[in-house]
This record gives C-alpha cells, sequence and structure tokens, in this order.
C-alpha cells in the first residue's frame, strides 16, 4: 500500500473511527512528515494520547500495528528526491488551467500568506528568543548548504556591516571550516538554514557544533526535521507553493527579521559603526564611483565609420 491509498482509505473510514482513534486519524492526515520521522511514542506524545490509542488506529484500517502505517509514509519521504519533478509536472498543468498571469498572483498571494503566518502562532516568538541568544553570543556561525546557502550569507552579510563576531560557513574554499572545528564554546550560537531534503554534510556539521556545546538555531521546514530536533531555537517557516522549487523568502524574512532586531538592540554605536564599515567599502574601491558622488555616465559608443563603396556596373 503506498501514501496515497493508504490516505484514502483513512479518509474513507475517518467517521466510524472511535473518537480518540479520529484524533490520531487527523494527526496522520495533517502531518505525514512527522509520521515519517518520529517514533511512535513521539507522535503520542504531539497528540496527547496513549501509544495504544496508535495501536487501535492502525488495527482499525486493518493493519498489523502503527509501524505499518509509518512504513508507509516513511517509503514517501524516501523518494522524496523525485518529487521536484512530479511537481514541475504540476506546475505545468496549472499553467495550461489558468494561464500565466493567474499562475503569477497565485505565487505571490500564496507568499502574502505565508508571510501574514509570521504574526500568529509561535514563529514570532521564537524569533524574539532566537534574537536574544544570537545577541549575547560571543561567536556566531552562519551555516546553509547548498539551496540554503542564501539565506545563511544574507544574514551574514547584513551583520558584518556593525558585528564583528560573525563567520559564514562557505562551501567555496571551505572558508570557516577550521574555526568551527578549533574554536567553538557554549558561548557561541550557529544560525542555521536547512530546508528538507537536508544537506548531510550540514547535519554532520550541526552535530560537531552541538556536540561542542554551541546553542543552535534553526531556520527550517518542519518541527520534527532533524535541524530542528537539536536546535535551541527552532524557527519553523512554510516554504511550499505552486511552483516546483521549495521557497526561500519566508526564511530569507526571518534572516532580515534577525539581523534587524541584532542591530537595534547592539551595545554600540550602531550609526557609527555601519558607517565606518561603509567608508571603508568605499576606501577599497568595492562600489561603483566614489563616495558621495554620482557614478561617471557611460560615453555613447561612437557609430562605426561608414565605408564608401564603388557601385558596381
Amino acid at each position: 500500500m503506498n501514501q496515497a491509498a493508504l490516505t484514502a482509505l483513512i479518509k474513507e473510514r475517518f467517521d466510524r473511527l472511535p473518537r480518540q482513534v479520529r484524533e490520531v486519524a487527523a494527526f496522520v492526515l495533517d502531518h505525514p512528515h512527522e509520521v515519517a520521522v518520529l517514533s511512535m511514542r513521539e507522535q503520542a506524545r504531539l497528540i496527547e494520547l496513549p501509544p495504544s490509542t496508535m495501536t487501535r488506529f492502525a488495527k482499525a484500517l486493518g493493519l498489523s500495528g502503527y509501524d505499518a502505517v509509518r512504513e508507509v509514509f516513511k517509503a514517501s519521504l524516501r523518494s522524496h528526491g523525485s518529487e521536484f519533478g512530479s511537481r514541475a509536472q504540476g506546475l505545468v498543468e496549472l499553467h495550461q488551467r489558468i494561464g500565466e498571469e493567474a499562475l503569477a498572483m497565485d505565487l505571490v498571494q500564496t507568499a502574502e500568506a505565508q508571510i501574514r503566518s509570521f504574526a500568529s502562532g509561535s514563529t514570532m516568538p521564537a524569533i524574539m528568543r532566537a534574537a536574544k541568544l544570537l545577541s549575547a553570543a560571543r561567536d556566531i556561525f552562519c551555516l546553509g548548504l547548498r539551496g540554503s546557502f542564501p539565506v545563511a550569507f544574507q544574514f551574514a552579510h547584513v551583520c558584518e556591516f556593525f558585528a564583528r563576531n560573525v563567520t559564514l560557513v562557505d562551501g567555496a574554499g571551505e572558508s570557516g571550516i577550521m574555526k568551527l572545528m578549533h574554536q567553538p564554546s557554549s558561548r557561541d550560537v550557529a544560525l542555521i538554514c536547512s530546508m528538507a531534503p537536508h544537506s548531510r554534510r550540514a547535519m554532520s556539521i550541526a552535530t560537531h557544533l552541538q556536540k561542542a556545546g554551541v546553542r543552535l538555531v534553526v531556520i527550517t521546514d518542519s518541527a520534527s526535521s532533524p535541524m530542528a530536533r537539536m536546535a535551541s531555537e527552532a524557527i519553523i517557516v512554510p516554504n511550499k507553493g505552486a511552483s516546483f522549487f521549495d521557497t526561500l523568502l519566508p526564511a530569507f524574512l526571518v534572516a532580515e527579521i534577525l539581523a534587524a532586531l541584532m542591530a537595534a538592540t547592539a551595545k554600540i554605536n550602531i550609526k557609527s559603526q555601519i558607517a565606518d564599515t561603509e567608508r571603508k567599502l568605499w576606501g577599497v574601491g568595492e562600489w561603483w564611483g566614489s563616495q558621495g558622488e554620482e557614478a561617471p555616465a557611460l560615453e555613447p559608443r561612437a557609430a562605426a565609420p561608414t565605408r564608401n563603396r564603388r557601385r558596381r556596373t
């Protein structure tokens, strides 16, 4: 039985299940990722029901036990690598049904809803707590590999205008790795962005940091993700939409809010620090033009001279 067939069976029998067993059914339908990655006891604790109810649910579906339910969802998760392909086909079909403009508006409206969701639930309190951890850190390590790298880079890039304790762990030339290997302590914090499917190397680095006592602030897409479960503070962001790829927009916003909160609460002359950084960037010619001056206008290219050609007779 695959996940689609099992989900259909749960829906078909849902109304005939006892009340507590229906709570398990609702959890399974609403949280397929958690069903795959969490143990039966962990799931029972989340639903606030005894593990025996999980077993009753499985038997009501004609299965031997709850592990059989988990195996179906685990098999689906293992096939996640092909998900982008199937979602790409869905994107094409959606475009065929509603057209380009409606598809673009759907993406915009989904992004708006995802960002509005920050104002409710546990997201904003988690951001506030994470900002305090980062502000109090001796050193801050920023990690994001593969598709998550831009979020870590943006946070580090903005913070480096006023902070001198931020290290971006970049795969190019292994920059930052040696500092991670030798210097981490319980006074440090790592900001990590990691979305499913999680980078094996990012998991390895995060595990090393956790063992060294470093507190982890994790931006991720599920409370049950392996990164979230080892985090001191996990910030859960939505990342699914109509397109075949997962959006980073909510994760970017979280990183920028964290950077802004750190700047707003910094115990330094933030204006002077940022102005000094800008002067140095102008001084080394990092930006186009000169400080306080407009960039020179480009001279129009002269028209190529025309050659007099002798007319053939």
